[in-house]
């Protein structure tokens, strides 16, 4: 079996490390491999990566942003905690070292599309943190992992072009203002037009979905795919395939744009087909997704990709 997916142990961040007594985002790529490795009897093989730099998180955000994150208070606000929430005294890890588990995923998605322009598809389980602008952390993201890989496989050579497919919940907008005025990267956005931000930023392509439309989504996101890759050829595309449009989310946010598990299968193996079709590298990223059983969503997408790989499972599912 290939090995074309990215994950490590390590993307576990257990947030009373550092003194939170609130739990937050579950290890869905743990569940992943363990569902997938279900259906086959076997361990799925995995490629653990390597952080990014410092050299490399300079390339999408500002010096003075940076110096931002090694203050404790830009932490406590990105993640939106309480002080009844925060025990510093219980941390045994200081809460600005958090930034090493964001470089570890962010590393991840670079691995991941590195491993796409060779074999053709390839999946971070993890990462995804397309609210991150290059002046500011927002919405959980503190730094675009996303961006980076792109701003990298740039720099030395190994793409020119690259386009963004974010399915997540959310407006993908930080990836919308770092490529505002770039014409070698393409940002096409399907999202709640009534969900946070409030504020939108202007993609290269947005197709906002109201509440009442969402029997539309896979209809509207199928016509974005189709114009958005008439605009534009890229040398590699980018998956954010969040699952917080899912019905079993549980971020209150979400909660007014359910969408049943075999929406969100069908998506997936839309956006997977059509680039694996077309012989364009191919390489996702796990983005939103909240509560116990929003796995399912990745899970079955993860699988598709293995499929579109050469893999063959046969029949078996172990969920959904």
């Amino acid at each position: 079996m290939k090995t074309n997916l990215v994950f490590s142990p390590r993307y576990k961040t257990p947030l009373s490390d550092f003194g939170f007594d609130k739990p937050f985002a579950l290890d869905r790529g743990e569940m992943v491999l363990k569902r997938l490795s279900e259906d086959i009897g076997a361990p799925v093989p995995y490629l653990e990566p390597q952080p990014i730099t410092d050299e490399q998180l300079r390339l999408v955000h500002t010096p003075d942003y940076l110096e931002t994150l090694k203050i404790p208070k830009t932490w406590i606000d990105l993640f939106e905690f309480r002080e009844s929430e925060y025990f510093p005294e219980k941390a045994i890890r200081p809460l600005p070292t958090i930034i090493d588990d964001f470089k570890l995923k962010s590393g991840g998605t670079l691995t991941a599309c590195e491993i796409s322009l060779e074999t053709g598809l390839a999946a971070n389980l993890g990462g995804g943190y397309h609210h991150a602008f290059p002046d500011q952390g927002r919405g959980y993201c503190a730094i675009n992992d996303i961006a980076i890989a792109i701003r990298h496989l740039q720099k030395i050579g190994k793409i020119k072009k690259a386009m963004i497919v974010d399915l997540d919940f959310h407006q993908g907008d930080g990836n919308a203002v770092t490529f505002q005025s770039d014409d070698s990267v393409f940002t096409f956005s399907v999202h709640s037009e009534e969900g946070w931000p409030e504020i939108k930023q202007k993609s290269d392509l947005d197709i906002p979905i109201k509440e009442i439309e969402k029997e539309k989504y896979l209809e509207k996101t199928e016509a974005g795919l189709k114009l958005s890759l008439s605009k534009f050829a890229p040398d590699m595309v980018i998956y954010v395939g969040g699952s917080d449009p899912y019905e079993k989310d549980v971020l209150p946010g979400t909660s007014f744009f359910r969408l049943p598990l075999s929406v969100m299968k069908a998506r997936d193996e839309l956006v997977i087909d059509t680039f694996a079709d077309l012989g364009i590298s191919f390489a996702s990223v796990f983005a939103g997704g909240y509560g116990p059983d929003v796995w399912e969503v990745h899970y079955l997408s993860t699988r598709r990709l293995l499929e579109r790989s050469g893999f063959s499972f046969g029949k078996t599912y172990s969920c959904c």
